[in-house]
């Protein structure tokens, strides 16, 4: 039988196809190039070994192509969730007891000591506002994933994917406000930096008492407010309780840097990955370049990597909608005069969020971040 070939239309269809995919892919390359571009040299890239993609907030599911109107995320099927159980972290005579929500990984094959990752909330809560506070009250043994906002309970499935425990303590609950304090002046709100640190050092020290937890490879983790509580809790500056496990390496996501600018004395005791949206109008990312610049003079071996996404805005890794926000405070003037609110851009950003995954899952898996 002679061997088919295609008509003159045909190939030249195939061959325009051909140009068009070239062209798309070459595109595609340069956009999330340019979504993921650093400000400080590239680390090496680990050799990784990845376990199935659990992506937070649909990251890399199909459909998030672009930058706006990412496709909602994809639930893992409710065999293969990790449940989370709640847990009480003991206060003290300034900390009120806080409850936590500790996700471990389903056993392997080989026990072994368990990493874990401390995760902070921003300042919206950790807790969905659609559950009400006589569910949140319920039984501590049961599964309590579903009362998490989405975001953090596909971060604790992805972490765990990769071998992490996860500890998720709520600063806000048990002083009153589950649902957050975005829409409270900054300079009035009760719960501050200081208030947040003293529960991410009762959080250490819970995993202090945990036997299965390797106390030597502790990941303080937190977005928004929360990430401003990891630059708080990692500032060396400040003296470190006797007793609390140590951070190993932080990971701020679009933190307010402001505070700690003006700390001329800030300095790390951690390695720190901080990524920010170059777009991001609620936290400013050039405020965090500045962050970076004063801790690299003040200590030149400090291991601090900024990665700044151009194009993206605050909450570039979740999945919403871009949208402006008008009921965020305005810190007050010198002369102390009325707040007003402001307008402030929130949502997700395919290209940022995928880069930013991938960057996170080779600062965790590198043995020197």
């Amino acid at each position: 039988m002679p061997a088919f070939r295609p008509r003159p239309d045909t190939a030249s269809a195939v061959r325009a196809a051909r140009r068009t995919a070239a062209a798309v892919l070459a595109f595609g390359l340069v956009a999330w190039s340019g979504g993921a571009a650093a400000h400080t040299p590239d680390l090496p890239a680990p050799t990784l070994v990845q376990p199935p993609l659990l992506s937070p907030a649909g990251a890399l599911a199909p459909g998030t192509v672009t930058r706006q109107g990412a496709a909602p995320a994809t639930a893992a099927p409710s065999s293969a969730a990790v449940p989370a159980q709640r847990v009480l972290l003991r206060g003290d005579a300034a900390t009120p007891a806080l409850t936590a929500y500790w996700f471990v990984p389903r056993e392997g094959a080989t026990p072994r000591a368990l990493p874990v990752v401390v995760a902070l909330h921003g300042c919206g809560g950790l807790l969905s506002p659609h559950e009400p506070m006589t569910t949140v009250a319920a039984d501590y043994g049961a599964d309590a994933s579903a009362l998490l906002q989405q975001r953090y309970r596909e971060y604790a499935q992805w972490l765990t994917a990769r071998g992490y425990a996860v500890l998720m303590p709520d600063s806000f609950s048990a002083r009153g406000k589950p649902h957050g304090t975005c829409t409270e002046p900054i300079d009035n709100r009760g719960i501050d930096d200081r208030t947040r640190r003293a529960d991410a050092l009762a959080a250490l020290r819970w995993l202090g008492t945990q036997p299965g937890v390797d106390p030597a490879r502790i990941v303080l983790l937190g977005w928004s407010n929360g990430a401003q509580a990891v630059l708080a809790t990692v500032d060396a500056s400040r003296p470190w309780p006797t007793g609390t496990p140590q951070v190993e390496r932080a990971v701020a996501f679009y933190p307010g840097c402001k505070r700690a600018v003006r700390q001329h004395d800030y300095r790390l005791r951690a390695p720190m990955l901080l990524m920010i949206g170059g777009a991001d109008d609620w936290t400013p990312a050039t405020r965090c370049a500045m962050l970076q610049s004063a801790v690299l003079a003040r200590q030149p071996n400090a291991r601090f990597r900024l990665e700044i996404y151009p194009g993206a805005h605050h909450g570039f890794d979740g999945t919403s909608e871009l949208h402006v926000r008008r009921d965020v405070p305005a810190s007050s003037n010198s002369a102390g005069g009325v707040r007003k609110a402001r307008a402030v851009t929130v949502g997700g950003d395919a290209v940022a969020r995928a880069a930013a995954l991938a960057q996170l899952d080779s600062w965790l898996a590198s043995p020197e971040p």
